[in-house]
């Protein structure tokens, strides 16, 4: 790697506030070319999807190596949780030895593309000539679109939406309906409380909901525009008015025990609404598949966010797989592609949908989808409806994967007692000295 590219990237990565790794070198030789045994092309793959979604990603593995038996083998290796896994990818700077295919997600894509590490998947198409970008389903192209160039190959998308227990809102008297602006959210929540003595809604302190709760509002939630333009996002809107009176009505909800506690823990939110000791569960549309195989004996549905505004609506989640040129070798990028062709595939992107409630990325895909249970039906169209704008783009910075703990500290907080305007200036002040640090490194 030249000097120049070496100091840029090593600029891009301290910009990410993980500890310091002591990276003094970057690169490594790509003369060779791994292979098994068998003479196949051995891609490491890391990841970070666990649960229905690990299994139906391992099962894709799988199925992609049968295919392809004599040429590639796709090895794949769970490294944790997302923030796990990108410090073990930033430490590996240092040895050169990353893995030829990344998984990321949602959030950390400005880093990657800022890193200079990976081929913008859509150079790799247009080279190969062999995957159409164009059929990405608008909504996720508006999002993975950066510097009008999509850099990797969505692979998991996902929504956050409402799951719903319809035995709780029949017993208290209230129509789901409702749930459709913020307010009749609040109201609905205290409502459940108050009719049941069990909380009205749950989810888990992930910064994920704050950044929704803005887009719900219809608000962009970093400045200029989301930083979906060639000006890089350069200050947060965490401490909005609208935003913390939000925030300043859930803290209320808290302290009366309409909201439950989950902490960071998805999985004890999870538990809380299967358990029905919470009516609503506020999760990413890639939960569908947990509580589907839960056989619950009682009646549940899903429903979209809610939408203050008509430029309201659901930014999209989700993981996206990247091609790592640096210490790889010509040969394995090429596998690396042909994998993340066969992810981004109309067939597999169905059966990514079907097993695990991750909505599918390709237009054509969606149009194929028969025999959907009525949860999915309600995933589909609010994805189907979601406006494309910078609202719903969500924020694009190499800082968010940092400035998201931030906030994620500030729920907890929030829920603990602590004064919502005080938290989230507190969070506000943190998260644009992220931003402040990461795009004078990254700029050099």
């Amino acid at each position: 790697m030249p000097f120049s590219s070496r100091a840029k990237l090593l600029s891009v990565v301290t910009a990410v506030a993980i500890p310091a790794f002591g990276v003094t070198a970057c690169g490594s030789s790509s003369d060779s070319v791994p292979r098994n045994e068998a003479g196949e092309i051995v891609v490491d793959f890391w990841h970070s999807s666990s649960g229905a979604s690990g299994d139906t990603l391992q099962a894709i593995v799988d199925q992609f190596n049968s295919e392809h038996e004599g040429e590639y083998e796709i090895h794949a290796s769970y490294q944790g949780a997302y923030e796990d896994s990108i410090s073990k990818f930033i430490a590996s700077v240092q040895t050169g030895h990353l893995p030829a295919l990344m998984q990321a997600s949602d959030i950390q894509s400005r880093f990657m593309m800022d890193s200079g590490l990976a081929i913008p998947a859509e150079d790799l198409a247009k080279e190969n000539g062999d995957y159409d970008f164009n059929d990405l389903v608008p909504i996720v192209a508006n999002y993975y679109t950066m510097g009008d160039k999509i850099y990797s190959m969505p692979a998991m998308v996902s929504q956050p939406v409402l799951y719903v227990n319809d035995e709780a809102f029949a017993d208290a008297g209230i129509n789901p309906s409702s749930l459709s602006t913020t307010e009749g959210l609040m109201e609905a929540v205290e409502k459940l409380h108050g009719k049941t003595g069990k909380a009205g809604l749950t989810f888990h302190h992930s910064g994920w909901y704050v950044e929704e709760m803005a887009a719900m509002l219809g608000n962009e939630f970093c400045t200029p525009e989301n930083g979906t333009t060639s000006e890089k996002a350069s200050t947060f809107r965490i401490d909005d008015p609208q935003l913390v009176d939000m925030w300043t009505t859930i803290s209320e909800l808290y302290k009366e025990g309409a909201i439950h506690d989950a902490g960071s823990d998805g999985s004890a939110a999870t538990g809380a609404f299967l358990s029905q000791n919470a009516a609503i569960q506020m999760n990413s549309s890639g939960g569908y598949g947990n509580v589907a195989e839960a056989n619950l004996d009682w009646d549940w549905s899903i429903h979209a966010l809610p939408r203050d505004t008509d430029a309201a609506g659901a930014a999209p989640g989700g993981n996206s797989l990247w091609v790592i040129e640096e210490g790889t070798s010509k040969e394995e990028q090429t596998a690396a592609w042909e994998f993340m062709k066969f992810v981004g595939s109309d067939e597999i992107q169905k059966k990514i949908f079907d097993e695990t409630g991750y909505l599918p990325t390709t237009t054509a895909a969606m149009d194929s989808l028969t025999d959907l249970s009525p949860q999915q039906k309600s995933l589909l169209e609010q994805y189907a409806s979601t406006p494309v704008n910078t609202v719903t783009a969500g924020c694009h910075t190499g800082a968010l994967n940092d400035a998201r703990k931030s906030y994620s500290q500030a729920m907890s907080a929030i829920a603990n007692g602590k004064d919502p305007r005080a938290e989230f200036e507190t969070a506000q002040e943190t998260a644009d000295s992220a931003i402040a640090s990461y795009n004078k490194r990254a700029s050099k």
